[in-house]
């Protein structure tokens, strides 16, 4: 006698995909995708936050990042990936993805992915945040000081 198993299958159909901004270690998947293991360590100083579609003006940011030893990250990742055999039952069709902004680390995945142990590590100071999209930026002025001793110290070890 033989054994026959009934495997389902998917079938997904995305028309559209409107996304402004992918931030640090964030990603948009569709079908079948193994993200294992990620990591993000950040630390993020803005005079003036972050703006989309708008406008400013007449402002004045001032950033005061004076520190001794200033985000020291320790990051020990593990990577294990196990995947089921035969995965690929699913089908995906996709008409449209719109993506303005990517950032560090960040994915766009469609389809069959194995996205393994991504690491991102990061200090940002800025007198202005992140400008995304329409924007009318006038008569303004930032200020940054970081006078570290130590300034984003990083270790990163990764184990597979």
């Amino acid at each position: 006698m033989k054994m026959v198993r009934n495997r389902m299958r998917n079938r997904v159909i995305v028309d559209q995909v409107n996304v402004n901004a992918i931030d640090t270690a964030s990603g948009i998947f569709v079908g079948i995708n193994y993200a294992n293991n990620w990591s993000s360590h950040r630390k993020t100083n803005y005079g003036f936050g972050s703006m989309s579609n708008c406008r400013v003006s007449g402002n004045y940011s001032y950033v005061i990042d004076n520190d001794i030893v200033d985000t020291p990250i320790n990051s020990n990742a593990i990577s294990i990936m196990e995947r089921e055999p035969n995965s690929s039952l699913n089908h995906v069709d996709v008409v449209g993805i719109n993506v303005n902004v990517l950032d560090s680390c960040a994915a766009l995945a469609v389809g069959e992915n194995d996205l393994n142990g991504w690491s991102t590590h990061s200090k940002r100071n800025a007198g202005q945040g992140r400008l995304i999209g329409n924007i009318q930026n006038a008569k303004n002025a930032t200020y940054v000081s970081d006078h570290d001793i130590i300034d984003s110290q990083i270790n990163h070890l990764t184990h597979f």
